[in-house]
């Protein structure tokens, strides 16, 4: 019988690559286990919520033509599938530049297999045109094969194929689609302005396992999907051979990444080897180091453009709340962040919200500095009642001692700003709510300044359950008072995740 584990091996080409070395193993066994890799029903389920919020888009957005590049590769093909499958009409272009026969016959066939519209244009001409006038501002541009001048030229290859797509999109009155996937979106492994287009289906796919299955799902030709990745633009031996991973060993070590980062507001690049428990796995200490290296490389691309605020008013966020409320499709609407949390923290909430019911627990706030923000996370998340009683703010000293108990003595003699008084809040939070299981309690500085001779950032965070001594950490945060609150709420968070999973909290973040 065929495992989880042996399809995601097999369909992600890592089976033919090579064997993973330990912690590579160990990782993948245990994100199956945690349902980072979805199995086969859930991939079959996300495909089709993918349909249904296309069919969505497309009517409430009032388009129903997309144009796409067909590289031969599997993502464009999976992308027209989709959409096709989702009732729009697709017109795929086949755009050579100098590129293999065996990809441009590959982008026909799928073409062909999808039953959508094609069409040909051979950019090579233009393509060495473009270069050859660029040639007269800097000769090596022609000539060059170092991999930063491969860069270039690929990049204008990109960007011509865009410049064909939008032309057509406008010519046929509708849009052009992204390609891209969760894994190149992370490696940065794309060209601004030549592979963004203007809806994405595909970008929260993982390259390694949930691309494959959804191509052969969809009627993509096996050749395509079982075909080696490579970007089609000169510049390297392949896909994988330019990241320096194979897609599995990314995607593993992005999902590692990402995890450890959640559970630590204050991690940094420095020390992440032992926190994830690599040393001594030397293809492991490899790959982090090509992985950091991309995303730090990559970054700006992700949240291009770089806008700068107003320096005296908002401008933007009003901007995006009337596109919101009176033009942005609705299905676009619902995955919006409503209560501006940080997108960490969400995550965070969500998983927590997961622990409590797969637990049984119910949890409670008391708050001090975070005035409710915690407890607004966590009724966020859809389905949260079953796991929330509710939340106790008692910003001023006196509500510690009116609403949580917490002794006025020990307020006097230590200040609201001390470990105690954070294990007293939570127990008088479990005390005042009995329905709750566990209670989650925050006091601390937000700053900008000092008080009652505290330095601003400094933050106590308990965690109890009932029956067991509670669990607290002292933090003391950098930044903004709006930076302090950020990280305390997703340090809170991590400790309740841990206390609902039963598991340590890991590591207090540095200071």
């Amino acid at each position: 019988m065929t495992t989880l584990r042996d399809s995601i091996l097999d369909l992600s080409r890592q089976a033919r690559t090579g064997a993973l070395s330990p912690w590579f193993a160990r990782q993948l066994d245990s994100q199956i286990d945690r349902g980072l890799f979805l199995p086969e029903d859930g991939l079959a389920e996300a495909g089709a919520k993918l349909l249904r919020s296309l069919k969505r888009y497309r009517t409430e957005a009032g388009v129903a033509t997309a144009v796409l590049g067909m590289s031969g590769g599997v993502d464009s093909a999976l992308t027209a599938a989709l959409l096709k499958r989702a009732g729009w009409r697709v017109i795929g272009f086949t755009l050579p530049i100098d590129q293999v026969p065996e990809e441009t016959e590959r982008g026909v066939e799928a073409c062909a297999a999808l039953g959508i519209e094609h069409q040909h244009i051979d950019l090579s001409r233009q393509y060495h045109a473009l270069v050859g006038e660029l040639a007269s501002l800097d000769p090596r541009i022609a000539e060059g094969d170092d991999e930063p001048l491969r860069t270039r030229r690929g990049n204008m290859r990109a960007r011509l194929r865009m410049i064909t797509l939008y032309d057509q999109a406008h010519r046929f009155g509708g849009l052009v689609a992204s390609t891209d996937n969760f894994s190149e979106l992370g490696a940065g492994f794309w060209t601004l302005h030549g592979d963004v287009g203007d809806l994405a289906p595909v970008q929260s796919l993982l390259k390694s396992w949930e691309v494959p299955w959804m191509a052969r799902a969809y009627g993509v030709p096996e050749r395509t999907w079982r075909a080696t990745p490579t970007d089609g633009l000169g510049i390297g031996g392949g896909d994988e051979a330019q990241i320096g991973s194979t897609y599995l060993e990314w995607d593993l070590m992005v999902f590692a990444l990402m995890e450890t980062v959640l559970g630590d507001p204050s991690a940094r690049a420095e020390g992440l080897s032992g926190r994830l428990g690599i040393e001594g796995d030397a293809r492991a200490e490899a790959v982090l180091g090509t992985v950091l290296r991309r995303l730090g490389r990559t970054w700006f691309k992700r949240v291009n453009p770089i806008r700068l605020g107003h320096p005296a008013a908002d401008r933007f966020g009003p901007l995006d709340a009337l596109d919101a409320r009176l033009f942005r499709p609705a299905v676009l609407r619902e995955e919006e962040q409503v209560f501006g949390f940080p997108a960490d923290a969400e995550t965070m909430a969500k998983r927590l919200v997961a622990a409590l019911r797969a637990s049984g627990d119910r949890i409670v706030t008391a708050e001090s500095c975070t005035s409710g923000l915690i407890g607004s996370c966590v009724a966020s998340v859809p389905d949260s009642s079953e796991a929330f009683a509710g939340s106790f703010v008692t910003y001023r000293t006196e509500m510690k001692t009116d609403v949580l108990g917490v002794p006025e003595a020990l307020l006097r003699e230590r200040t609201p700003y001390d470990p105690e008084v954070a294990r007293q809040m939570a127990l008088g939070a479990l005390r005042e709510a009995p329905h709750a299981t566990m209670a989650l309690a925050v006091t601390g500085v937000g700053g900008p300044g000092a008080d009652c001779g505290k330095p601003a950032g400094l933050v106590y965070v308990a965690v109890v359950r009932r029956d067991a001594e509670p669990r607290v950490e002292e933090h003391r945060f950098p930044g903004s008072p709006k930076e302090v609150l950020a990280a305390t709420i997703r340090r809170a968070l991590a400790m309740g995740l841990a206390m609902a999973a039963g598991v340590p909290p890991g590591p207090a973040p540095a200071q």
